[in-house]
């Protein structure tokens, strides 16, 4: 008994020792790189934001402040105190513009995804054009519409001349004293004559009509992700049951892809809270933004004031998404067969209410039998179609007026959905067309030669508004290289590290990986200045004791920041490209010996080369695109301004571009050098970009 014993022992530890090992040093070697980022980058400035908003006294020798207090927030909420005016105005005007923005996108958003869901000849075309708007810079996007589309008669505005054409009065969509106040808002709390109502005037829906041409593709692509995992069969069964078109969109589509459209309007509220942008190109006093007031707060050395205001962005952010997320979530449900039945239940009694009593029998197509007609086996369902409608089907000739009547009414759809197609291209790159061509025409207008301003295709071709803008000292060329360097070095930065959490995420369980999920996603939810503030007073103390570190007016100085800021995103999509790697591939490899470093180098990486391309592509995007970053870190130095700076000191000072020339001209051929390279990137690789935001969506 006791040798039996003793043999068992042994085997136990044999097979003890044949154990695979475990991954843990591993997967924290993969996640110590971006933790660190994130600790640096993010949690320790947000720590120092919330302590700054309680601080006051801030110099050079004291970049924390002296004293601790709440006057901050006391003096943005408080009704008779002297910003308080600004912050409430501010305030309504930023809450007005996002709910506004979000509810003209959704709804265009909408519209375009169910468009594109569906297959018809161009819709290649159609998809590489949505992508358009979202590849210009929102300070490119900005200029143009000021200075191009919604540009005074004088000016030869775009809109402005067609109102004139008909005969109709000029509109000044924006300016200071000249845009026209629309009407007013009441706040919810008067405190007369402090503040009781907040203006809201024609710049605001200037401002509110460039962000839905920027962003409206990217809820766009989000929703068209959701519409594309809605099963056919559905549709089909719904078709069977009599169901019109919105009784389909009502009871099938909108429950199924309500989730999806959730995080998308979460998304898209997070950008809308924290506009920036688009408001400071008009540089109209009427309209700002809570942003835009954190920033001017930050300018004037008020960093405890412009850290409060980042945090009540924050919170209405937060408020925000409980909200969106209440109205948007899934409805509980075991299994398709319940769905169904709750789907032909409501057609039902919504049709017995608009019928009477003595018309209950239903119509139904010529190519369905009389007898049951059970659904499609898809969707796994033994019910036929008149245990789930609850009526007898029977066949009922269809007249010949009627058969004539319901061809008309498909020609007619179709008609309209070809006319919705064309709207939706000449929507998305319409703007861009138009800047793009101007820029071809003579800036010099030399005597003799009369060009008119509203012509699509110019008279006279001329490439002296290029010429001038790269004959400013450099000026705009250097731009344009310290925004490649920037963008390339970050996107450099964000592979690796970005690579190796979302390698850790997908393919490894360890025990707060739910957390860490839930954290990268609140990482998107931050106002930017809430981070780049404290960032940018941590890096003034730290100077101040090694002076070599001061990272100030520097390039190098911004990859860190624009690495964190963009993280998120490249995770969430690789995370899609990783799960999709078969886990018999790895574990076969690991059955043959190989390490897990080597797995993911030789196998991993390999096969997820598209996923990691399209990441590249999105983030050199997002860091080419960004202005308020640069022009925190960047004020005082022209020699490391980015091509979104450039654009936007371009319009604060047009005589540096147009002493003999035509301002608008000289400007739109910059604004065309800033984002063509981005636009022929996207419309070349339109099919992996849309592919990456569509997987992001759904399954990261």
């Amino acid at each position: 008994m006791e040798t039996i014993t003793t043999q068992k022992f042994e085997i136990l530890i044999d097979l003890e020792k044949k154990k695979p090992p475990k991954d843990t040093k591993f997967i924290i070697s993969l996640l110590t790189p971006g933790l660190i980022i994130f600790a640096l980058i993010i949690l320790i400035p947000i720590v120092i934001g919330i302590f700054l908003s309680f601080r006051v006294d801030f110099n050079l020798s004291n970049p924390f402040g002296k004293r601790f207090t709440i006057i901050n927030y006391y003096q943005l909420i408080g009704y008779n105190n002297v910003y308080a005016r600004s912050f409430w105005t501010y305030t309504y005007q930023t809450l007005f513009f996002s709910i506004v923005s979000l509810v003209i996108e959704f709804l265009l958003g909408l519209v375009f995804a169910m468009i594109l869901n569906k297959n018809f000849k161009g819709r290649g075309i159609a998809r590489a054009t949505l992508l358009i708007p979202w590849a210009i810079p929102t300070v490119a996007s900005a200029t143009l519409f000021r200075f191009e589309i919604l540009n005074s008669v004088q000016e030869f505005g775009l809109i402005n001349s067609i109102i004139q054409l008909f005969g109709g009065t000029p509109v000044y969509f924006y300016g200071t004293g000249l845009a026209p106040v629309l009407f007013n808002i009441p706040v919810l709390v008067s405190f007369p004559p402090f503040i009781s109502e907040v203006q809201i005037t024609m710049t605001m829906f200037s401002v509110i009509m460039i962000d839905v041409w920027k962003t409206t593709p990217f809820i766009t692509l989000l929703i068209l992700a959701s519409l594309q995992i809605v099963p056919e069969d559905l549709y089909k069964a719904g078709d069977i049951a009599g169901a019109s078109g919105w009784q389909k969109f009502r009871y099938i589509t909108w429950p199924l892809i309500k989730p999806g459209v959730g995080i998308a309007l979460i998304f898209r509220m997070m950008q809308s809270l924290r506009v920036y942008d688009a408001v400071v190109v008009f540089n109209d006093q009427s309209v700002r933004s809570m942003t835009v007031q954190s920033f001017l707060f930050w300018s004037n050395t008020d960093y405890g004031l412009s850290s409060a205001v980042s945090i009540m962005i924050l919170l209405f952010i937060i408020i925000f998404a409980f909200f969106i997320l209440l109205f948007t979530k899934r409805e509980k449900r075991t299994s398709s067969t319940p769905f169904l039945k709750n789907v032909f239940k409501k057609l039902r009694l919504k049709r017995n209410n608009s019928k009477k009593k003595d018309q209950v029998k239903k119509e139904i197509p010529l190519e369905y039998s009389k007898e049951k007609i059970p659904l499609p086996k898809k969707i796994g369902l033994d019910q036929d179609l008149t245990d789930l409608i609850g009526e007898s089907v029977k066949l009922k000739p269809i007249s010949t007026t009627k058969i004539k009547w319901y061809i008309n009414i498909r020609r007619l759809k179709k008609v309209v959905f070809i006319l919705l197609v064309i709207i939706m291209i000449f929507f998305c790159a319409g703007p861009f067309l138009w800047i793009f061509l101007k820029s071809f025409r003579d800036p010099t207008r030399a005597p003799g030669i009369t060009q008119t301003q509203f012509e699509w295709i110019p008279k006279y071709f001329s490439l002296r508004a290029y010429q001038i803008i790269f004959e400013q000292q450099g000026y705009f060329a250097h731009a344009l290289l310290n925004s490649v360097i920037l963008a390339g070095s970050t996107v450099i930065l964000i592979l690796i590290v970005g690579s190796l959490i979302a390698y850790a995420i997908a393919k490894f369980n360890f025990p707060f990986k739910r957390g860490l999920n839930g954290f990268i996603f609140s990482m998107n939810s931050l106002p930017a200045l809430i981070i780049i503030i404290p960032f940018y007073q941590w890096i003034i103390a730290i100077s101040r004791i090694i002076p070599p570190l001061d990272i100030r007016n520097t390039l190098y100085g911004l990859i860190l920041p624009y690495t964190a800021i963009n993280l998120p995103l490249a995770i969430f999509i690789l995370i899609a490209f990783f799960k999709e790697i078969p886990e018999d591939l790895w574990k076969a490899a690991k059955v043959d010996g190989a390490t897990n470093f080597q797995i993911f180098r030789k196998i991993i990486l390999p096969l997820t080369i598209p996923g990691i391309f399209t990441c590249a592509i999105l983030v050199f995007i997002a860091c080419w695109n960004e202005l308020l970053f640069a022009q925190v870190f960047l004020q005082s130095s022209e020699s490391n301004h980015t091509i979104p700076l450039a654009i936007l000191q371009f319009v604060r000072n047009p005589g540096s571009i147009t002493r003999p020339w035509n301002t608008d001209i000289a400007l739109m051929a910059a604004t065309s050098v800033a984002t063509i390279p981005l636009i022929i990137v996207v419309l070349i690789f339109q099919k992996k970009i849309i592919s990456g935001l569509t997987r992001g969506a759904v399954k990261g």
